[in-house]
């Protein structure tokens, strides 16, 4: 089931692609060589709440690192854990990434469409989600909205190469 068929109005433009990888400084490495592009210092996050399906699981932790390009980015992530960012996820692109200015709202209209999120990070219990990840689709991929109120720190680390 994709987005479209549930009604659900399907962005327009992403800002980057999500890659699991087994090995992110090799995967670094052959990516710079390969395109010829460079990657920010890869940083370690911790999300604080993730949902998977209906069931909160405690804090988690995700290493990851951007192409320093024009959008979309390359976002290179490290498999970890055995949800979707495990070693499994390294064959495609797991996610096409895209801004969301209201993640309350996009997450109440994928319920209310029958398509429920396959993972949601919050920063806290009863909090406006950071990132939304649709199910997959036919072909294997995701949407992950993203809250905007991140776009600011994410483009500095862009800018920089370092983490704000």
């Amino acid at each position: 089931m994709t987005l479209s068929d549930v009604g659900l109005p399907i962005p327009l433009v992403f800002f980057r692609v999500g890659i699991v990888v087994p090995d992110l400084d090799a995967a670094i490495a052959r990516f710079a060589d390969g395109l010829g592009i460079r990657f920010t210092d890869p940083v370690t996050q911790r999300i604080p709440l993730m949902e998977v399906g209906d069931r909160a699981t405690r804090s988690f932790e995700l290493t990851t690192a951007m192409s320093r390009t024009e959008p979309p980015y390359y976002e290179l992530i490290q498999a970890t854990g055995d949800g979707i960012f495990a070693e499994p996820a390294t064959k495609r692109v797991l996610y096409y990434g895209c801004w969301e200015q209201d993640t309350e709202r996009r997450l109440a209209g994928l319920a209310s469409r029958g398509a429920p999120p396959d993972v949601v990070w919050r920063p806290a219990p009863d909090t406006a989600p950071t990132a939304i990840f649709t199910r997959p689709d036919r072909t294997g991929g995701r949407i992950g909205y993203l809250s905007a109120q991140t776009r600011p720190a994410i483009e500095e680390w862009v800018r920089t190469g370092k983490s704000p």
